[in-house]
């Protein structure tokens, strides 16, 4: 019978875990998003940069 008890304290922390886990997923894949419209902000950037030395030296 204290088998039983153990699985169930086992089983009850997985869950606490998984759910624990999914949080933290969500906020990863918040983080994801941010650094990739950091990273796509960036990049338009360097574009018009590349773009003013251009017009720069053609001008």
């Amino acid at each position: 019978m204290s088998s039983h008890a153990v699985s169930y304290a086992l089983l009850h922390r997985r869950g606490s875990r998984a759910f624990f886990l999914a949080r933290s997923a969500q906020h990863l894949e918040s983080l994801r998003l941010g650094r990739e419209i950091v990273r796509a902000a960036v990049a338009l950037g360097a574009v018009i940069a590349w773009g003013g030395v251009f017009l720069l030296v053609a001008g």
